[in-house]
C-alpha cells in the first residue's frame, strides 16, 4: 500500500515538472521563434538625406585672452588677497611681496640723483664764473690793446719828424702787436671754453639721466612687489603660499578673461583629418549648448589624440566660466546624400554584421548590413536597409543561433 503510495507521489512531481517545463519553453518560443518585450529594445528607423559626419571631443574651456604673472625680482609672499576663482579687474591687488634689498635701493637711487643734480648745480655756477672772470680779462685786453694802437699812431708822426726816437716808436708799434695777438687768443680761449663748459654740462646731464633711470627701474621693481590683474577677467591659478619666497621668473598668478573663451578638447588622431579651420561645431558646457567655430588644429598628436581650439561667442551665460569641462561635437566632411540610422551598440565603421530588422507586424529577422562611415551617433547604411526600414539597436543579448523573435507589448 505505501509503496503504490509512493509511486502516486512520484509521478505527480514529474508530471508536475514537465507541465512546467513544457509551460516555460511556450512562454520563451511558440513555433521555434523567441519572444521578447517591445519596451526592453531600443528601434532606430533608417533615414535618408545629407550625412554630415561629426567629430566628437572633450575638454575644458579656456580664456582665448591669459596672462602669466611672474616675479620681476627676488622676495618674500607678504600677502594674499585674492584666490582663485575670483573675478578680477585689471586694477586688482592679487597679493603683495616684500623685498627690503630693493627698498633700500630704491633710497640709494633716490639719493645718488639728488646727488647728481647738486653737482650740476654746482657746475653750472662754477662755469658761470669762469666766464665773467674771462670776459673781465678780455675787456681789460681790449682796452690796453686799444690804447696802445691810439698810441702807435700818435707816435709815427712825431717819429717822422724826429721828435722821438724810432726806437721808442717801434717799441710801441710791438707792443700794440702783442696786445692784440693775446686779446685775439684770448677770444679763442673764451669761445673753447664756453664748448667745454657745454660739453661738461651735457656729460652732467647724461649722469642726472643714467641716475634717474636707475631709480626708475628700482621703483618699477618695488611696485611690481604690488602684484595686480592687469586685465578683466578672474583669477585662475594662484601657486604660491603665504611666507613663500620666489625668485625672479616664479609664476605667481594666472589670469584669464571671461571672454571670450576657447573650448580646447581632444579628439581622435584618425579623426581629425575630418576637419578643418572655420567649421561649426557643437560645445556642451553643461550650462547649455554653445554654438562655436573651429579656430585651429594642433598639428601635434599627443597620447592619440589631437587638440582642436573651439573659439566660442562672447555673449555667453554668466555660468560659463574658464576651467569648464565640456563636451564638443565638430562638424566634419559631408557624405552627400546617403542612408543612414542610429548606431547600433557596439558597431565600428565599416563593419558587416547581422541585426534584427522589425517588420509591421513586430517580428524582428536578422539580416545582415554593411556600414560605412560613423557620425556621432549615427553610422551610414551602404546596404541590407532602405529608408524606412527600423532595426533593433540595443544589445538584445541572445545567442547567435536565433535568428528571428516576436516583440510583444
Amino acid at each position: 500500500m505505501k509503496k503504490n503510495f509512493s509511486t502516486l507521489v512520484y509521478g505527480a512531481i514529474g508530471l508536475t515538472s514537465i507541465l512546467l517545463l513544457i509551460s516555460g519553453w511556450s512562454i520563451g518560443f511558440a513555433g521555434g521563434m523567441q519572444y521578447m518585450s517591445l519596451s526592453s529594445v531600443s528601434i532606430a528607423k533608417v533615414q535618408s538625406g545629407d550625412f554630415t559626419q561629426r567629430v566628437t571631443g572633450y575638454g575644458s574651456l579656456q580664456s582665448q585672452n591669459q596672462r602669466m604673472i611672474t616675479a620681476s625680482s627676488m622676495a618674500t609672499v607678504d600677502e594674499i588677497r585674492l584666490r582663485p576663482g575670483a573675478v578680477v579687474e585689471p586694477d586688482s591687488i592679487i597679493l603683495t611681496l616684500k623685498n627690503p634689498t630693493l627698498e633700500i635701493a630704491v633710497q640709494q637711487a633716490m639719493t645718488n640723483v639728488h646727488n647728481k643734480k647738486t653737482n650740476g648745480r654746482k657746475l653750472s655756477l662754477e662755469q658761470q664764473r669762469e666766464l665773467l672772470e674771462q670776459r673781465s680779462r678780455l675787456s681789460e685786453l681790449k682796452s690796453e690793446t686799444e690804447l696802445a694802437r691810439l698810441q702807435v699812431e700818435a707816435e709815427t708822426p712825431l717819429a717822422t719828424a724826429g721828435i722821438i726816437s724810432a726806437m721808442d716808436a717801434k717799441r710801441s708799434s710791438v707792443k700794440a702787436d702783442q696786445l692784440k695777438e693775446r686779446y685775439q687768443l684770448e677770444l679763442q680761449k673764451f669761445d673753447t671754453l664756453h664748448e667745454v663748459h657745454q660739453e661738461h654740462l651735457q656729460i652732467q646731464q647724461e649722469e642726472i639721466q643714467q641716475a634717474e633711470a636707475e631709480l626708475s627701474n628700482a621703483a618699477y621693481q618695488q611696485q611690481q612687489l604690488v602684484v595686480r590683474a592687469g586685465l578683466a577677467g578672474v583669477l585662475q591659478r594662484l601657486p604660491v603660499s603665504l611666507g613663500q619666497s620666489v625668485n625672479i621668473g616664479d609664476e605667481l598668478a594666472l589670469v584669464g578673461s571671461l571672454s571670450p573663451l576657447i573650448a580646447e578638447v581632444k579628439v581622435p588622431q584618425m579623426q581629425v583629418r575630418l576637419l578643418q579651420p572655420g567649421a561649426s561645431a557643437e560645445v556642451d558646457t553643461r550650462h547649455g549648448i554653445v554654438t562655436g567655430q573651429v579656430l585651429r588644429i594642433d598639428p601635434v598628436v599627443a597620447d592619440g589624440a589631437v587638440q582642436v581650439d573651439i573659439l566660442l561667442p562672447e555673449d555667453l551665460s554668466a555660468d560659463i566660466r574658464p576651467m569648464q569641462m565640456v563636451d564638443a561635437r565638430i562638424r566634419g566632411q559631408s557624405r552627400g546624400q546617403v542612408n543612414f540610422v542610429d548606431r547600433p551598440v557596439g558597431v565600428a565603421e565599416d563593419a558587416q554584421i547581422e541585426l534584427f530588422k522589425v517588420d509591421a507586424y513586430q517580428v524582428a529577422t536578422k539580416v545582415p548590413v554593411q556600414f560605412g562611415k560613423a557620425s556621432g551617433q549615427q553610422i551610414e547604411v551602404i546596404s541590407g536597409l532602405v529608408p524606412g526600414d527600423r532595426i533593433i539597436v540595443s544589445d538584445v543579448q541572445l545567442d547567435s543561433t536565433v535568428s528571428q523573435l516576436k516583440l510583444t507589448q
